[in-house]
């Protein structure tokens, strides 16, 4: 008997583990967060660096193509940054802890998918800062990642509270869509909400989840 109750601990050690996004024995240290986190604080600091790495729709058509990456981490202001940049380093920190190749591929994913979208959407919009657009894909991506593994195939109960998370995010984002405010910062002439930046990264972000291998 003795025997069959070590294996069946085992056996419950293991699912238990299983609820994890990956195992814990492949936890990465964030360096990429921090670092891409840095970069932003030092660019929307410096007036000098942050005309040369904005999204510029002029210098893009003029061929500085690097500008639909790196525009992402300027901001327009110090209040800007602090809220994209805080919610930032809390969903990237914790998926690049599980998953660094997942983080990359939706920061590059995401970053691409916006620019564009803004690019060719938003034809009047000549100049594009703020990491809000990734935020929303890796929020997504978490949120998707977190439902597979714990939530999936179990009863609606178990589903709660992803729904309820989706649906949060779905609001926020037509609170900016019918009001053109953000609700954590003060938009002014130069800043404004782009609705349309928040859902091409969630998007992104929920299609890298769901590609992902269990």
């Amino acid at each position: 008997m003795q025997p069959t109750m070590q294996m069946a601990g085992l056996s419950h050690k293991s699912s238990l583990r299983n609820l994890n996004i990956i195992s814990p024995a492949k936890h990465n240290f964030p360096l990429l967060t921090i670092l891409f986190g840095f970069i932003a604080a030092t660019v929307t600091l410096s007036p000098q660096m942050t005309p040369w790495l904005q999204f510029d729709r002029s210098a893009i058509l003029q061929g500085e193509i690097w500008r639909t990456l790196t525009g992402h981490l300027t901001h327009w202001s110090v209040s800007h940054l602090f809220w994209d940049m805080l919610v930032f380093l809390v969903l990237a920190g914790i998926i690049e802890r599980f998953s660094r190749r997942q983080f990359l591929a939706c920061f590059a994913a995401g970053s691409l998918t916006i620019s564009l979208l803004v690019f060719t959407m938003l034809p009047e919009m000549a100049y594009y800062r703020g990491l809000s657009g990734i935020d929303s894909g890796l929020f997504m991506l978490l949120l998707v990642l977190l439902y597979r593994r714990n939530a999936a195939g179990h009863n609606v109960l178990h589903k709660i509270p992803y729904i309820l998370l989706g649906l949060l995010f779905i609001g926020k984002t037509a609170f900016e869509l019918s009001t053109a405010q953000t609700l954590f910062v003060q938009s002014s002439d130069l800043f404004i909400p782009v609705p349309l930046a928040h859902m091409g990264g969630a998007f992104v972000g929920g299609i890298i989840g769901t590609l992902h291998s269990k």
